[in-house]
C-alpha cells in the first residue's frame, strides 16, 4: 500500500491531493449508482472483512457528501456496514498487535483504523444532528401528544438510540486496544485523538444523553482511555470547561465524567485542572452571564477549598486573604438572582459551618444575611436558610446555653470589673512630665516653630504606613514605655520628625494599653492643632477623613509629650478601643496580663449578646413560617425551635407554643414532626433513676399547662393522648402527676397542682382507667376542703370526671357538688364560681340518674339564700310585680348591695345553663330512654302474638281483639307503627320544651324568666356589666329551648347586640345567636342583615366572633349566601390580621362548594365598588385579587367578562370604571375570552380616557399576547390598536373640555352675562373648535 490516509480538517480536503502519498477520494458517486456501490461494499465486507473499507470508503463518503438527498434506507445501510467494519477490525487487529509489526502491515491497519473512525464519526455527527432536528420539529407540530415512531420516519426507521450505542461500543472496542503500536514512534497523532473525542463530545451535547446510561458510560470510557493512554488530559479540561459554558444540562454529566476519570483511570490531575479552569472563567467574566449550574459548581469548589485547605490553623497572610476572598464571593451569592444558586450557596455555607470552618468575625455578618433569606420567595432557599441558622446555633462558639438576660448581666459586671482594672493601672502611672512656669511656655513656643514640619512628617508616614515595618526595626526587647517616650522627645528636638512619628506609631502597636500610646485613640478632636489639618488640605493631599483624624490625634499627643503636658486618659474610651478585634490581635504574648484577659472576656460576652440578639430577630419570621402552606417551611421551622429551645433562647418558647396547634395538621409528616419535637423537648430529660426521670417529665408537661389558652390546652390534650397511646407517658409519670395533684410532693404550687389534674384528664381520653382507678383520690382532693376556697380546682375536677362518660350512683359526689355550689354562692370573694358551676351542672347531667331533681334542690337553696340576704321574695325586691322601686331603695347604699349583685349574677347564670342542659337531657337521654322502653314493649307484643292460642273457642270479645290485632299487624307490615311511635315521643319532648320548661307557670326555670327579661331590658337600672352579661347569656339559652319564647324576645336580643356598650356582651350575644340560628333558622332568617352588620363593629373581638359564626352558618348551609356576603369580603382587608386570615380561610373553604365564588362575584363587585360602601380603591383591589384567584374555569371567565362589561353601562362615577377594569384584568384570557371582550367593547370604549382604565386593558392585552396562538396574535394586536386609538381620542376630548371650561370660566369672570342655555352652547362651540381645529 503506497498511500497514507490523513484525517482531514474539512470534508473537501479529501477531494484534492496536497502530498504524494495522500489518500484522495477519486469520485463522489452520483445518487443513481450509490445503491449499487453500497451493495458492492457489502459483498466485499463479507469476503474480505475489515479490509473492505479500503474499497468501500468512497461509496460511504459519497453518501456522507449527499446526506440530505440520500434515501433513509441507504443511510441505514451505510451506517450498518460502517459499524460492522469497525466491529470486525479488532478481531484481526488483536493478533497483529501481539506480534512483531511489519511497517507495511502497520500502515494497512492504521489506514483501516483511521478510515473506519472517520466514517463512523462523520455518520454519527450527521445522523445525530438530523434526527434531533426532525424530532424537535415533530414535537413542535404535535405538542401535547405522545411521540410516535413516525416522528423520525423521514430520517431513521429503527431505534437510533440503540444504533448510536452500538456505534460507540464499536469505537470503544478499537480504542481499548494498544493501537498506539500502529504508529512509529508509538504515539497516536493528535488528529486521530481529536476525531474520536470530538465525536464523543458531540453526542454529550444532546440533553437526552443523561437518560441513556449505557451510551454515556461508554463515552466516558473512551474519554478515559484517551486521557490515560494518549495524552488527552489538557484537551479534555479545555473542552469540559467549554461545554459547561454552553450546555447547562452537562453540569452533572461532566461532573460524573471527571469522577470516572479520577477513580477508574487514575487521572486525578484532571479534577484540579477542571476546577482551575472553571474558577478562571468565573473570575474573568461576569458571573451572571454564566449558567446557574456553572455558578453552583464554582461555589461548591470554593466551599470545599475553604473547608479542606483554608480552615487549618497557622495560615499565612496570603492564605487568609484568599480565604476571605472566597468567603466574600460566597456571601455575595446569598443574594444571587437565581434561586437555585441562592439555595446552593446556603448549602455550601451550611457545610462550612458544620465543619467548623467559619472564622469567628464572620458569624454575625453571615447570620444577618441568612435571616434576610427567610423571606425569600423560593421555598428551597427558605428551607436551606432555616437549616443554616440552625447549624449556626448548634455550632456556635459561645456557649451551650444562650439566655440573653444572663449574658447582659454578666457583660455589665465584667465591664465594670475591666473599668476598675484599667483605672488602677492608670493611677499607678507616674506623672513625671509635668512642667510648670516659664519652662512650659518656652516649650510651647518651640513646639509652634516645629509644628508644621511635624504635621508634614505625620502625613508622609501615614501615606506609606503599609510599606514600613516599623515595629520590628524601631522597638527592641529592652525598650519600655519611659525609654521610648524619651527617645521620641529627643528625636523631635533634633528635628528628626519623621523618625519620631514612626517611633511613636511603632510604640503604639507595641504598647497599646499604656497611657502615652493609647491616648491618641481617645483624645478629643477639638485640640488646638485641628486647624493645621483642615478639610481643604486633606482633600488636596488625597487623605481620607479617617487619616485626617488620626493625624490630628498623633499631632496632639506628640505636642503634649514635647511640652511635658500630662495626658488625660478616658478609661471608658480606652476600653471600647481595646475591645476592638484589631487591637486585641495586636497585643504581644508578653503583654497578655490580667487586663487583656478581661478584655477578651468582655468582648466574648458582647459577641454572644449580639449573636443571640440576631437570632431573636429571626424568631418572629420563623413563627410565621410555621403557618406556611409549604411543608418544608413548617418542618424546618419546627426543627429550629426545638434546637433554639434546647440552647435556652428566650423567645424560642413562642415558636414552641405556636407549633402546638400543628398537631391537628392534615399533613401526616407535620403532625409526626410536632409529636416528635415535644417528645424530644419534654419527654427526654437526662437519664437518671426512674422516679427522678418521671418527676422531670411531669414537671415539664405541667409547665405547658400553666397560662395556656383554651386552644393550646385542646392541642395539648391531643398530644398527651398520643403519648399515652405510644407508651411514652409511663405509669411512673402518671403516679407523679397524682402526687402533685394531691400536693404530696413538697413545694408543689397550686397552679402546678391544677396542671397535673389537667394532664390526668387529658391522659384519661386515651386510657380511662387512669381516672377510674383513682376516683376516690379525685373526689377527696378535688371536692374536698381545698375546693371550697379554690373553685378552679373544683372546675378542673369536674372536667376530669366528664371523661368517664358513664352514670354514677355515688351520692357523695353529688352531695359535695351540691354543697360547693350552695356555699360558694355566698363566697363572693372567689371569682371563678360561674365556670365551676357550669362544669358541676355538666357533671350532674352527665353522671347522675336524676339530674333534674338534684338541680331542683340546688335551686331551692339558692332561693333561700337570696331571700335571707334581701329579706323577701326576689321578684318582689326587683320590682317584677310592680313594687320594686321601694325595695330597691331599701337595698341601695347597704353593704349587701354588691353581694346581692354578685349572687344575682350567679343565680341567672346557673338558671340559663340548667335550662340548656335540661334541653339536652330531654332531647338525648329522655328521648333515648323512651325509645328503649318502646322497643321493649314492641318486642313483648311481637312475642305474645307468636304464642299459640290456649282455647279453640273464641268469644265475641276475643274475636274483636283478633280483628284489632289483624289491623295492627297490617299497619306494622306497612312500616307505619315505628314511625308513629317515634313521632309521638318526639312530639312529647317538643311539647315539654316549648310549653313547660321555660314558659310554664309551675316550673322553677319559668319563674326566673321575668327576672332575666327585667335585667336585660333595664341596663341603666342594672349597670353591672357582669350581671348584664350573665342575664344576656341566660336569655339566649332560654331562647334556645323554646321557639315561642325565642320569637317573642328576638327584638330584645338584637337590641342588646347592637346597642350594648360592652364589647364582651356583644361578642357573647353574636355567638349565642349563632347557636339559636342552628336550632331555629327560620326565625333568624329575617334578621340576617343584623348579623352581617356586626362585621363593622368597632370591637375586633365582636367582628372576629361574627365572622366565625357566619362562617359556620354559611358553610353548613344554615344561612343563604346573599348580597351581604360583600361584608365578609371586606374582612379580608381588616387591620386585625387574625380577622383577615379567617376571612381568607372562609372564602377558601367556600370555593370548594362548586361555583359558589363565581355566583357571588358580580354582587360583591357591584357593592364594593359603590362609593357609599366606604371601601377605598386600594382595599378593593386587594380583595378582588384574592377572590379572583378562585376563578379558574374558562367558562366562568367568559361569563364574567360579559357580565362585567355590561356593568360599565350602569356606572355613575369614574371610580367604578377603574374598579371594573381592574376586575377584568384579574381574569385569565384565551381566544374565546378575548373575542368576548371585543364583542362588548361598546360598553367600555368611551371609558378609556381614564389612564387607570386604559392601563388595566393594556394588562389584559399583554397577558393575552403571551399565551395567544400565532393566528390569534393578529386579532389581539388589532384590538390593542383600537383601544389605543379610543384612549388617545378620549384624552384629547377631556383636554378640550377642560380648556373650554376654563375659557368659559374666564368669560364669566369678565362678567359676560349670558343665559344658561347660551353658555352651554358656547362650551360646545369651544369643544368643537379644539377638537377639529
Amino acid at each position: 500500500m503506497d498511500f497514507e490516509f490523513g484525517i482531514p480538517l474539512t470534508r473537501s480536503d479529501l477531494l484534492r491531493k496536497t502530498s504524494v502519498n495522500q489518500y484522495v477520494v477519486e469520485e463522489v458517486f452520483p445518487l443513481r449508482i450509490l445503491p449499487a456501490k453500497v451493495q458492492e461494499f457489502k459483498t466485499a465486507l463479507r469476503t474480505k472483512g475489515a479490509l473492505a473499507i479500503l474499497e468501500g470508503f468512497d461509496s460511504v463518503f459519497s453518501i456522507i457528501s449527499e446526506m440530505h438527498n440520500v434515501a433513509p434506507q441507504l443511510k441505514e445501510d451505510a451506517w450498518d456496514l460502517t459499524v460492522k467494519a469497525m466491529v470486525d477490525h479488532p478481531n484481526t487487529l488483536v493478533g497483529v498487535l501481539d506480534t512483531e509489526l511489519d511497517p507495511s502491515v502497520c500502515q494497512i491497519h492504521r489506514n483501516i483504523l483511521k478510515m473506519n473512525c472517520y466514517l463512523l464519526s462523520q455518520l454519527t455527527d450527521l445522523l445525530e444532528e438530523e434526527i434531533c432536528r426532525d424530532n424537535s420539529i415533530s414535537a413542535g407540530g404535535a405538542k401535547g401528544r405522545k411521540k410516535s415512531s413516525k416522528s423520525v420516519s423521514n430520517v431513521w426507521s429503527s431505534d437510533w438510540d440503540y444504533e448510536k450505542e452500538r456505534g460507540i461500543r464499536a469505537l470503544l472496542g478499537v480504542v481499548d486496544l494498544n493501537i498506539q503500536r500502529l504508529w512509529n514512534p508509538p504515539i497516536i497523532e493528535d488528529e486521530f485523538t481529536s476525531l474520536v473525542t470530538n465525536c464523543c463530545y458531540k453526542l454529550l451535547e444532546n440533553p437526552g444523553i443523561n437518560r441513556k446510561h449505557t451510551t454515556r458510560d461508554a463515552i466516558f470510557r473512551i474519554l478515559g482511555i484517551m486521557v490515560k493512554k494518549h495524552n488527552h488530559g489538557l484537551a479534555f479540561t479545555l473542552k469540559t470547561v467549554q461545554l459547561l459554558q454552553h450546555f447547562e444540562h452537562l453540569t452533572s454529566t461532566m461532573a460524573l465524567a471527571v469522577q470516572v476519570l479520577a477513580t477508574e483511570f487514575g487521572a486525578r490531575t484532571v479534577v484540579i485542572d477542571v476546577m482551575r479552569g472553571i474558577i478562571v472563567i468565573y473570575y474573568n467574566q461576569n458571573h451572571l452571564q454564566m449558567s446557574y449550574n456553572m455558578r453552583n459548581c464554582v461555589l461548591g469548589i470554593l466551599g470545599e477549598i475553604v473547608i479542606r485547605v483554608l480552615s487549618k490553623e497557622n495560615l499565612d497572610n496570603n492564605q487568609k486573604v484568599t480565604r476571605d476572598h472566597f468567603l466574600d464571593k460566597l456571601e455575595d451569592h446569598i443574594h444571587d438572582v437565581n434561586a437555585f444558586v441562592r439555595s446552593k450557596t446556603l448549602q455550601v455555607w451550611n457545610n462550612i459551618v458544620t465543619e467548623k470552618s467559619l472564622p469567628l468575625p464572620r458569624q454575625h455578618k453571615l447570620l444577618k444575611l441568612v435571616i434576610g433569606r427567610l423571606e425569600d420567595k423560593s421555598s428551597q432557599v427558605r428551607k436551606y436558610a432555616i437549616q443554616l441558622i440552625s447549624a449556626l446555633l448548634r455550632n456556635n462558639p459561645f456557649a451551650a446555653k444562650l439566655p440573653l438576660e444572663e449574658l447582659q448581666l454578666n457583660c455589665e459586671n465584667e465591664s465594670k470589673k475591666l473599668l476598675e482594672m484599667m483605672t488602677c493601672e492608670v493611677k499607678e502611672e507616674p506623672a513625671d512630665n509635668v512642667e510648670l512656669g516659664e519652662e512650659c511656655d518656652e516649650d510651647e513656643e518651640a513646639w509652634k516653630k516645629i509644628a508644621k514640619d511635624v504635621k508634614n512628617a505625620i502625613r508622609c508616614v501615614l501615606d506609606s504606613i503599609n510599606e514600613v515595618e516599623m515595629n520590628d526595626k524601631l522597638i527592641v526587647d529592652d525598650d519600655d514605655v519611659n525609654s521610648v517616650t524619651s527617645r521620641i522627645v529627643c528625636l523631635l528636638k533634633a528635628a528628626q520628625n519623621k523618625e519620631a512619628v514612626q517611633l511613636y506609631i511603632s510604640a503604639k502597636d507595641a504598647f497599646p494599653t499604656e497611657p502615652p500610646f493609647c491616648y491618641h485613640t481617645v483624645a478629643k478632636p477639638d485640640c488646638a492643632d485641628d486647624e493645621q489639618f483642615s478639610s481643604t488640605e486633606v482633600e488636596e493631599d488625597n487623605m481620607s477623613v479617617t487619616d485626617n483624624k488620626e493625624a490630628k490625634l498623633i499631632l496632639d499627643c506628640l505636642r503634649k509629650l514635647y511640652v511635658g503636658e500630662p495626658l488625660e486618659i478616658n478609661i471608658e474610651k480606652v476600653i471600647q478601643e481595646t475591645l476592638k478585634e484589631d487591637n486585641i490581635g495586636q497585643v504581644p504574648d508578653g503583654l497578655v496580663n490580667e487586663v487583656s484577659k478581661q478584655q477578651v472576656l468582655v468582648q466574648y460576652l458582647k459577641d454572644s449578646m449580639e449573636f443571640v440578639t440576631l437570632l431573636q430577630k429571626a424568631i418572629p419570621i420563623l413563627c410565621q413560617l410555621l403557618e406556611s402552606k409549604n411543608n418544608t417551611d413548617v418542618l424546618e421551622s419546627i426543627d429550629f425551635f426545638v434546637t433554639s429551645y434546647e440552647f435556652g433562647l428566650n423567645n424560642a418558647m413562642l415558636g414552641v407554643h405556636r407549633m402546638l396547634g400543628l398537631v391537628w395538621s392534615k399533613e401526616e409528616p407535620i403532625k409526626l414532626a410536632v409529636v416528635e419535637a415535644y417528645r424530644r423537648l419534654y419527654l427526654s430529660p437526662d437519664k437518671e433513676n426512674p422516679r427522678a426521670w418521671s418527676s422531670k417529665v411531669a414537671k415539664n408537661l405541667t409547665a405547658l399547662t400553666i397560662g395556656a389558652s383554651v386552644g393550646d390546652l385542646t392541642s395539648l390534650e391531643e398530644l398527651v393522648s398520643q403519648f399515652v397511646k405510644s407508651g411514652d407517658l409511663t405509669l411512673g409519670v402518671i403516679q407523679i402527676l397524682w402526687e402533685r395533684f394531691a400536693l404530696k410532693i413538697p413545694e408543689t404550687t397550686t397552679p402546678e397542682s391544677h396542671g397535673a389534674l389537667t394532664l390526668l384528664g387529658m391522659a384519661a381520653i386515651a386510657n380511662r382507667d387512669i381516672v377510674k382507678s383513682n376516683v376516690d383520690v379525685l373526689l377527696k382532693e378535688g371536692f374536698g376542703p381545698r375546693a371550697e376556697e379554690d373553685f378552679l380546682l373544683a372546675r378542673d375536677t369536674c372536667s376530669v370526671l366528664l371523661k368517664l362518660s358513664q352514670s354514677s350512683k355515688d351520692h357523695e359526689m353529688f352531695q359535695r357538688l351540691h354543697y360547693l355550689l350552695v356555699s360558694g354562692l355566698k363566697n363572693v370573694g372567689q371569682s371563678y364560681w360561674i365556670p365551676m358551676a357550669e362544669e358541676a351542672i355538666n357533671v350532674i347531667y352527665a353522671l347522675a340518674e336524676h339530674p333534674d331533681l338534684i338541680c331542683r334542690n340546688i335551686f331551692v337553696e339558692f332561693d333561700a339564700a337570696i331571700k335571707e340576704l334581701i329579706g323577701g321574695e326576689l321578684s318582689g325586691k326587683l320590682g317584677v310585680d310592680g313594687t320594686g322601686d321601694k325595695a330597691d331603695d331599701n337595698l341601695a347604699g347597704t353593704d349587701n348591695e354588691r353581694i346581692f349583685c354578685i349572687m344575682l349574677t350567679r343565680f341567672l347564670s346557673m338558671a340559663g345553663h340548667i335550662a340548656l342542659r335540661q334541653l339536652v337531657h330531654l332531647d338525648v337521654s329522655i328521648f333515648t330512654e323512651l325509645r328503649r322502653r318502646q322497643d321493649l314493649e314492641d318486642e313483648k307484643n311481637e312475642t305474645r302474638k307468636r304464642e299459640p292460642s290456649g282455647s279453640a273457642k273464641k268469644t265475641k270479645k276475643g274475636q274483636l281483639k283478633d280483628k284489632q290485632a289483624k289491623e295492627v299487624t297490617v299497619e306494622e307490615e306497612m312500616g307505619l307503627t315505628g314511625g308513629v311511635s317515634e313521632d309521638a315521643e318526639a312530639e312529647y319532648i317538643r311539647k315539654i320544651t316549648e310549653e313547660q320548661l321555660v314558659t310554664g307557670t309551675r316550673n322553677l326555670l319559668a319563674l326566673i324568666q321575668p327576672i332575666i327579661l327585667l335585667v336585660c331590658s333595664n341596663p341603666l337600672r342594672f349597670p353591672d356589666l357582669k350581671l348584664q352579661s350573665a342575664a344576656t347569656l341566660a336569655l339566649a339559652k332560654y331562647m334556645t329551648v323554646s321557639s315561642d319564647f325565642c320569637d317573642q324576645n328576638l327584638q330584645l336580643l338584637f337590641t342588646i347586640l347592637e346597642k350594648s356598650a360592652s364589647p364582651v356582651i356583644r361578642a357573647n350575644a353574636i355567638i349565642a345567636l349563632g347557636n339559636i340560628t342552628f336550632r331555629f333558622p327560620n326565625l333568624i332568617e329575617p334578621w340576617t342583615a343584623n348579623l352581617y352588620a356586626r362585621l363593622r363593629d368597632e370591637s375586633s373581638q365582636v367582628r372576629k366572633n361574627t365572622l366565625m359564626v357566619l362562617t359556620h352558618l354559611i358553610l353548613n348551609d344554615m344561612v343563604k349566601v346573599k348580597g351581604q356576603i360583600s361584608e365578609l369580603a371586606t374582612c379580608i382587608v381588616d387591620y386585625d390580621e387574625n380577622i383577615a386570615s379567617l376571612a381568607k380561610l372562609f372564602f377558601f373553604e367556600l370555593a370548594k362548594k362548586g361555583n359558589a365564588i363565581y355566583n357571588i362575584m358580580p354582587d360583591i363587585i357591584s357593592r364594593l365598588s359603590d362609593p357609599e360602601m366606604g371601601v377605598d380603591e386600594e382595599s378593593f383591589r386587594i380583595i378582588m385579587k384574592y377572590l379572583f384567584s378562585f376563578i379558574q374555569k374558562e367558562r366562568q371567565c367568559e361569563n364574567l367578562v360579559e357580565k362585567l362589561c355590561q356593568r360599565f353601562k350602569a356606572t355613575r362615577v369614574e371610580r367604578q370604571w377603574r374598579d371594573l377594569a381592574f376586575c377584568l384584568s384579574m381574569l385569565s384570557y384565551n381566544e374565546k375570552t378575548i373575542r368576548k371582550l371585543q364583542e362588548n367593547e361598546s360598553c367600555f370604549i368611551d371609558k378609556l380616557s381614564s389612564e387607570d382604565v386604559f392601563s388595566s386593558f393594556m394588562t389584559i392585552i399583554n397577558g393575552a399576547r403571551k399565551f395567544a396562538k400565532p393566528e390569534t396574535k393578529s386579532a389581539v394586536d388589532e384590538f390593542e390598536q383600537k383601544l389605543e386609538l379610543a384612549h388617545n381620542r378620549g384624552v384629547e376630548d377631556d383636554e378640550a373640555f377642560a380648556k373650554a371650561k376654563a375659557a368659559s370660566s374666564a368669560a364669566r369672570a369678565r362678567k359676560l352675562k349670558t343665559p344658561g342655555k347660551l353658555e352651554q352652547i358656547y362650551i360646545y362651540i369651544y369643544i368643537y373648535i379644539y377638537i377639529y381645529d
